[in-house]
């Protein structure tokens, strides 16, 4: 969060920069050539225009005093077309510093300055907002800080300091007291009871959902909650008194100006005399409310697909679009279903998936001019390690058969999780592959960093940066108060002329310090000696997996969590998967086995690892780590160029390429289903969320899409293919593998086909050769495992597949078919003897 609140300000600060500039800009600078019929239109605009489909220049060209929605599929022209309504904007005579177009990404408002710029200018670009909802909101809010009781400089809260307010606020609850709000958080010293530290992560939880929805401790308090109330108006109290906002502030905060302020809601509507709102589907319930206070003169454009509605987690409400149609009556909506991207096979495909769900619209019916293209390849693979085989022998054969040369440029690979990723990155650098990992590096990530400084300052000679880094990590509080006390080491650190690790040892081991308090001191003292006990453990213990796992677990949850690892969504829980402590140390893990087993030979420092433990293949693992990091980061920029895309399907949203890989297709990653309870519903909105996911993925692809699952897991758990694969019509499919035909085609639902009007359905049947010998015939018995893994719910297969995991250890039952037998005979004992009911 700091991270990107910082961000915003960078923003805001270049907004401004803008805005002071452009009243030196001269008026020529455009350098248009003026068509002299049609008065002082530039020329470039109707070039531009003309190069826009008819859907596409109607909905550019809409009047710009009717609310506008434009519904954009995948592969549409969406901001082509939102450029061209953003040009006639400029040519109804809307001033550009007027004009506040909101987007989620920096890289989309850059995008869209430049294509604009390249009709009008750049001078006249600059002066369009293009802005995100949090910056536009951070900007509003300083400019009227005294009306919300804060002055322009206000500091903005983050997770630690949000977590002491709110045990403040327990504090304040539990005494009954009121007063002296401000004293009593710049005066806390953290000796607090550790009933409220338990429960501030609950209530933490409870002060986030009520500010995301928009309530009021009186909300709270008429529905009976006179504790969640107090909670709330006591952490509302508390960031007043400390000058301070939160996150979810900027949009509340916003909300309020706009509606107990008239000047302001008068301010805003003289100065957004249009506005234009791209990914729409992304907005939160607040973000729409504060669209509809800005336009309310109606002046207003959305853009967006429902069916491409894949953050809720982060507060994202697919209902939005009801609501637009809702609250403006008059508006028009024009939908843009022409596909450009993907091939008719695809888009026929993606489109009988997403048919499938209930809360959408069902009359959207994508069309392509495309050609039917390839069939969509549906691979059946016995495990992670023929999977990673298959898709490198299908790249290579590709890249090989290209005309233009071996372009991996135009590839990608998706997964619903980063930890499906790591495989693939081992193959492809095993085999020379040139390939990216779209969104932050693995090693550049926070938490890695700070687990890496933790296992360098158990080495001889760590320098400071190190232990630095770990200081910072492993202290507890908040960001500023760490930086204070890292700080005053530093100075004592120069003004002795010792290293950092002596200065702070001095520090922390006395008993009354000046400048810290007693609480801080012996958190120092205690952080210290559990470095120093991981260096004695370095020395004794021979496994290096064992000391990483133990630095993982040194690290405090909410630094190693940027945000909760398990989130709420609809009822149920999900698995925040980027940031789970699991994944972090199983990437570790496998990078220290393809160490040990690729780079490094301790042969000759036997004598040496014996004596210190594990020392030298540590400070080895390390160094080899930053090498390869360091050469990776240099040459990234020139290599993503050419080579192959690895990212999970919410970072490719937007991106697309020639030739796609769904990997790991399985029910237990899409939709994902873990050991948290509750995680998906079969009727419930995160389902179909799931499904939106698949058909995000899909739509990825121009020319070829490969979608591939797994039998057996890495612990031979046996995994049934996902359930989203039926819903395709089995002629769109190339079913290769160990599987059957007739394996995901028990459909129950008719197929949708271009050549078939709307609600209507097709007959045909899958197009598969039935006599056709499988590549890989020890295959076929897997799959005999799968269908019979299937024959039970899926709150039963976790324990089916248990006994079959314990059974194929034994050598008796290595071959599959005496396994099942096995297998079978086992689970039909236990059922008689416990009179079990199910069925098998």
């Amino acid at each position: 969060v700091d991270a990107l609140l910082g961000e915003v300000d960078v923003i805001h600060e270049g907004q401004v920069a803008m805005s002071a500039a452009k009243g030196k800009e001269e008026p020529g600078e455009m350098g248009l050539e003026m068509e002299e019929n049609e008065g002082c239109a530039p020329r470039k605009y109707y070039e531009y225009l003309h190069s826009l489909n008819d859907k596409q220049r109607e909905a550019a060209c809409s009047d710009v005093a009717v609310p506008l929605m434009i519904v954009a599929g995948p592969g549409s022209g969406k901001t082509s077309t939102m450029v061209g309504r953003v040009l006639t904007l400029l040519k109804e005579g809307i001033p550009p510093s007027n004009i506040l177009a909101m987007t989620f990404t920096t890289a989309a408002a850059s995008e869209m300055r430049d294509r604009i710029g390249a009709v009008v200018g750049k001078a006249v670009a600059k002066e369009i907002i293009i802005s995100t909802f949090h910056s536009f909101c951070l900007q509003l809010c300083r400019t009227h800080a005294e009306k919300l009781g804060r002055t322009s400089e206000f500091i903005i809260y983050g997770h630690g300091q949000q977590r002491r307010a709110i045990i403040e606020a327990e504090r304040l609850l539990e005494h009954g007291k009121s007063d002296g709000l401000g004293d009593a958080v710049k005066q806390y010293d953290g000796d607090i009871k550790h009933s409220f530290k338990d429960k501030a992560k609950k209530w933490l939880k409870f002060v986030t959902q009520a500010k995301s929805s928009g309530q009021a401790p009186e909300e709270y308090e008429k529905k009976g909650d006179l504790t969640g109330a107090s909670i709330l108006r006591h952490y509302n109290e508390i960031l007043v008194s400390c000058n301070a906002l939160d996150y979810h502030d900027f949009i509340n905060s916003s909300i309020t100006l706009l509606t107990k302020f008239p000047e302001v809601y008068k301010e805003c509507q003289n100065t957004w005399q249009a506005i234009v709102v791209d990914e729409f589907q992304d907005t939160s319930a607040m973000q729409y409310f504060l669209l509809k206070l800005l336009a309310s003169h109606n002046h207003i454009t959305i853009v967006g697909d429902d069916d491409q509605s894949i953050f809720s987690f982060n507060g994202a409400d697919v209902s939005g679009f009801d609501s637009f149609r809702r609250d403006f009556p008059n508006h028009k909506e024009i939908r843009l279903n022409k596909n450009y991207r993907s091939t008719r096979a695809i888009v026929e495909a993606a489109t009988a998936l997403i048919h499938n769900n209930t809360k959408r619209c069902n009359h959207k019916l994508a069309e392509t001019d495309n050609p039917s293209g390839s069939k969509i390849t549906v691979k059946e693979c016995h495990s992670e390690d023929s999977q990673c085989a298959f898709v490198i022998d299908k790249i290579i054969e590709t890249t090989s058969s290209s005309a233009e040369g071996r372009d991996f440029g135009k590839i990608a690979v998706l997964y619903r999780r980063q930890i499906t990723g790591k495989a693939f990155q081992v193959s492809f650098r095993n085999r020379k592959i040139p390939f990216n990992v779209h969104g932050v590096a693995f090693y550049r990530k926070k938490a890695i960093k700070a687990i890496m400084a933790i296992l360098r300052t158990t080495l001889p000679g760590c320098d400071d940066g190190p232990w630095r880094q770990a200081l910072k990590t492993l202290l507890p509080g908040d960001k500023e108060e760490k930086k204070k006390i890292i700080d005053h080491v530093e100075k004592i650190s120069l003004a002795r002329k010792c290293s950092f690790i002596s200065a702070a040892t001095d520090i922390f081991s006395a008993k009354v310090s000046g400048t810290f308090k007693r609480t801080q001191i012996t958190q120092g003292r205690k952080v210290l000696s559990t470095l120093y006990s991981l260096s004695k453990f370095v020395e004794r213990e021979q496994s290096v997996s064992a000391v990483i796992s133990s630095a993982g677990n040194m690290l405090p949850q909410q630094y190693l969590l940027e945000k909760r690892a398990v989130i709420d969504n609809d009822g149920g829980k999900l698995l925040n998967e980027d940031n789970d402590i699991r994944s972090v140390l199983q990437f570790l893990m496998d990078d220290v086995s393809d160490f040990l087993s690729t780079h490094f030979s301790s042969s000759g420092d036997a004598n040496q690892t014996e004596e210190k433990g594990c020392t030298a293949t540590l400070k080895a693992f390390i160094d080899y780590i930053s090498l390869r990091e360091t050469e990776n980061f240099r040459s990234r920029k020139e290599e993503n160029k050419n080579s192959i895309t690895l990212t999970t399907i919410h970072q490719s949203k937007g991106l697309e390429w020639d030739v796609v890989f769904i990997v790991q297709a399985n029910d237990s990653e899409i939709p994902l289903l873990h050991e948290y309870n509750g995680t998906v519903k079969e009727a419930g909105c995160t389902l179909e969320e799931e499904r939106r996911l698949f058909y995000v993925a899909m739509t990825r692809a121009r020319k070829k899409l490969y979608i591939l699952h797994v039998t057996v897991d890495s612990h031979r758990q046996l995994l049934p293919p996902s359930r989203f694969l039926r819903e395709i019509p089995g002629h769109l499919l190339d079913i290769q593998g160990e599987g059957a035909a007739t394996k995901y085609h028990e459909q129950p639902s008719g197929d949708i086909s271009f050549d078939h009007a709307e609600g209507e359905t097709s007959t045909e049947k899958p197009i598969v050769n039935q006599n056709e010998t499988s590549p890989y015939p020890e295959l076929m018995q897997s799959c005999l495992a799968n269908d019979f893994l299937k024959r039970f719910e899926i709150d039963d297969r976790a324990v089916v597949s248990h006994i079959f995991h314990h059974w194929a250890k034994r050598q008796a039952f290595q071959i599959p078919k005496r396994l099942l037998d096995k297998i079978k005979f086992v689970i039909d004992e236990r059922l008689r003897g416990k009179g079990y009911k199910r069925k098998v």
